[in-house]
């Protein structure tokens, strides 16, 4: 009654540079050097057709690439779209507290970004050569990773037979396959069709309110 022993807190989405860093931690790419210059991590193509002045963005090479996003470049006019998505401050005014929206667009972003598709990758490659063999092993190490917990009975059978269609899919769509595996994989058939429908189960498990937001 004194509620000496119990406190609570409103669940928060996390800021747009954390739910990049949280995905980069996840999939086992995140550079954890320090200080330097700002990096261009991916981004989709033609972000800068409408501004005033085209502008350059060299898409990072090697451990660059998958850096904090503390260390992005920013132009003020066209930011890497995923940040404003996410509440992000345009830089252009004073902000003393950051907006926490919800909306499709930031669930279609860690869907189909191409960045976050290539985190889901690293992502699934991440849980084939890390951990025990057996689908259900595998979607429990994804689970411990991306949402540190046991996946329920449930969550358990249903992404078991979302890995039955995807690869059931894959098998008879090669080219589609190979996209979706990423370029982590052989040019074995199986390697490729394994590969392609883990990566999808990961980007199910970036894409869970759950990740991006906490408790």
């Amino acid at each position: 009654p004194l509620n000496l022993l119990l406190g609570r807190q409103n669940r928060v989405r996390l800021d747009a540079e954390i739910i990049r860093d949280a995905a980069l931690m996840s999939s086992g790419r995140l550079t954890s050097v320090l200080y330097g210059p700002p990096v261009h991590p991916p981004q989709p193509e033609g972000i800068y057709v409408l501004t005033q002045n085209k502008k350059n963005w060299p898409d990072e090479k090697g451990p660059n690439r998958y850096r904090r996003s503390l260390y992005t470049y920013f132009w003020r006019s066209s930011p890497h779209p995923m940040f404003p998505t996410f509440d992000a401050p345009d830089a252009t005014t004073t902000c003393t507290r950051r907006n926490r929206s919800n909306t499709p667009l930031q669930a279609l972003t860690l869907a189909n970004d191409r960045g976050f598709v290539e985190l889901a990758q690293g992502f699934a490659h991440r849980v084939l050569t890390n951990a025990s063999e057996g689908d259900a092993d595998r979607i429990r190490y994804a689970f411990d990773v991306a949402l540190c917990r046991e996946p329920s009975d449930a969550e358990l059978q249903r992404l078991q037979e979302m890995l039955s269609t995807a690869r059931a899919y894959f098998e008879t769509n090669d080219e589609v396959a190979r996209e979706a595996a990423g370029s982590q994989v052989g040019s074995a058939p199986d390697e490729m069709v394994e590969s392609a429908a883990w990566s999808s189960v990961c980007r199910v498990l970036l894409n869970l309110d759950e990740f991006y937001t906490r408790e």
